[in-house]
C-alpha cells in the first residue's frame, strides 16, 4: 500500500501493527495520549494520569535517567517535536521547536542529552527521512549535535550500550515492507541481523549485553527474543500473549519494558501482562485499566522501576 507523507508521519507517530504505515492521509489520526503511573510489582499500576490533556497526538515516551522526567514526541505545534514533563512539579517544557519531524526521543545513559530520529526530507512511500541518516543526537537545548551513526532509514532504536544500538531499518522498496531489525556496532559500523521481521519495540536485557525485541517470523507466533554481537543467533525468550478468541492478529501486543527485577511487562488493548522473566513461564495478567479509554502502545519503565509511562491510542467516544 502506498501512501503519502502526511499518512506515513501519523504512523510513524502512532507505532501501529504492520503492515505498516498505511493510514490514509485523508482520516483524520486518532489522539493518542501519554500517561505517568506509579509501578509496583506487588501492588500493580496506580495513581495514573494523563500528562497530555485535549486533543493531539503524544508519543513515544521515555524516562530520563534519574527518572524525575519523561519526554515523548508530539505534533502540537504543527510539526512533530519533542517535549518534557516535570514529575515533580508537573510542568511540560517543549524541549525542540522545529519544523522538522522527530521521533523516538530516548534521553542518553550519561544525561548529555538525547537521541531521535530526525526527519527533514521524508520518503514519500515511508515518510521515513530519504536523504540523510535518519538518528541523531541533541543536546538538551533541542539542537541536533551530530548523527549518531551515518546509516539511513532508521524508523525506530535503542541502546544497549554506548557504542551499541538496535534499529529497525524501513525499507528502501516502496510496497514490498521488507523491513528488518539490526544491532549496529558504532565503533566498527558492523551490523549484525536481529530479524527479517521485526516488531516495533526494542530494550536491552536486564544485564545490559543483549538486545530484545519481538520477533513477528512465525505469523501464528511471534515472540521476544534477544540477542548479542557474539551470539550466533537470537535466544527466545517468551512468547508474546495470546489474543482473546475471534481478537484480530492486527491488535496483538508488540511494545514491551523491561522492569529492574527481570520481568518484562507487555499490554494487550487497555489490560497489563507480566512475564515474570523465568524460563517456561508466560505472561500473566498485571493490571487491567479500562478507565484508559484505549489501547496502550508504547511503554516505558524508569531505571528504579517505580513509575511507568505510555501511550494510549484513545477510541472515540460513540455518538
Amino acid at each position: 500500500m502506498r501512501f503519502t507523507a502526511r499518512g506515513l508521519a501519523q504512523a510513524l507517530l502512532l507505532a501501529l501493527a504492520l503492515p505498516a504505515w498505511s493510514a490514509r492521509a485523508a482520516d483524520a489520526p486518532p489522539d493518542v495520549a501519554v500517561f505517568v503511573a506509579q509501578l509496583d510489582v506487588k501492588a500493580g499500576i496506580r495513581d495514573v494520569r494523563n500528562i497530555t490533556p485535549g486533543k493531539g497526538s503524544n508519543s513515544q515516551p521515555a524516562f530520563t535517567p534519574d527518572g524525575a522526567a519523561v519526554v515523548y514526541a508530539s505534533g502540537r505545534s504543527g510539526s512533530n517535536n519533542v517535549y518534557r514533563y516535570d514529575i515533580a512539579s508537573g510542568a511540560t517544557t517543549a524541549v525542540t521547536a522545529t519544523t522538522e519531524n522527530l521521533y523516538s526521543p530516548t534521553p542518553l545513559a550519561d544525561g548529555s542529552g538525547f537521541s531521535a530520529i530526525r526527519v527533514i526530507t521524508a520518503d514519500p512511500a515511508y515518510g521515513i527521512e530519504m536523504n540523510e541518516p535518519s538518528l541523531w543526537r541533541f543536546g538538551w537545548d533541542g539542537k541536533p549535535v551530530a548523527p549518531v551513526v551515518p546509516t539511513k532509514r532508521i524508523g525506530y532504536h535503542a541502546w544497549v550500550t554506548p557504542s551499541l544500538l538496535a534499529a529497525f531499518i524501513v525499507d528502501d522498496v516502496p510496497e514490498r515492507n521488507q523491513h528488518r531489525a539490526v544491532l549496529i556496532d558504532r565503533t566498527t559500523g558492523q551490523q549484525t541481523l536481529l530479524t527479517a521481521k521485526p516488531g516495533r519495540s526494542f530494550g536491552r536485557t536486564p544485564d545490559g549485553k543483549r538486545a530484545t525485541f519481538v520477533d513477528q517470523t512465525d505469523a501464528d507466533r511471534w515472540v521476544v527474543a534477544a540477542m548479542g554481537p557474539g551470539d550466533a543467533q537470537p535466544q527466545v525468550l517468551v512468547q508474546t500473549p495470546p489474543l482473546p478468541g475471534g481478537d484480530k492478529p492486527a491488535n496483538r501486543s508488540q511494545y514491551f519494558a523491561w522492569l529492574p527485577d527481570g520481568s518484562l511487562l507487555m499490554a494487550r488493548g487497555h489490560l497489563f501482562l507480566r512475564w515474570d522473566g523465568k524460563p517456561g513461564s508466560s505472561f500473566q495478567p498485571f493490571a487491567d485499566l479500562p478507565e484508559l479509554g484505549g489501547a496502550v502502545r508504547n511503554i516505558a519503565a524508569s531505571a528504579d522501576g517505580k513509575r511507568l509511562a505510555f501511550s494510549v491510542t484513545l477510541t472515540p467516544p460513540k455518538p
